[in-house]
């Protein structure tokens, strides 16, 4: 079971893998992604997730989520999942619901997984993200 305390501080992304029944796939942002998250004592939280060559796209082209996404919101521990409640974020479908986490601590890291998901096909697909916590 992990706790808050756990949790809070700030993570850089290490890895970002996706999985599709159980293998990985790729990196839906390509090998050497960027991303921060950011867990607080009062029970907020931010992620921000980019390609490493956002600062490079067009200027006057709205980014995608597959170039860049940033949500926010409050969360919680429940077991061993962390829920994000969304109510600011780049996909406009995640706000107002909530974003579920499996929690798996890894030493100084955490690998954060997202729900399984069955497409019609019969594939299932998921993401693996890996944190290293930024230290002091």
């Amino acid at each position: 079971m992990i706790t808050r305390d756990d949790l809070i501080g700030c993570w850089h992304l290490k890895s970002w893998t996706s999985l599709k029944n159980g293998e990985p796939v790729g990196y839906p942002m390509g090998e050497d992604a960027k991303g921060q998250i950011i867990y607080t004592t009062e029970g907020r939280m931010s992620g921000f997730l980019m390609r490493t060559d956002f600062a490079d796209q067009p200027r006057d082209k709205a980014a995608s989520p597959d170039i860049c996404l940033a949500y926010g919101g409050n969360y919680r521990v429940e077991g061993d999942e962390v829920i994000h409640d969304v109510d600011v974020a780049t996909v406009p479908y995640w706000i107002g619901g909530p974003l579920i986490r499996k929690v798996v601590l890894q030493g100084e890291n955490v690998l954060l997984k997202t729900k399984p998901e069955t497409t019609s096909s019969g594939n299932t697909y998921e993401h693996h993200l890996l944190w290293e916590r930024v230290s002091a």
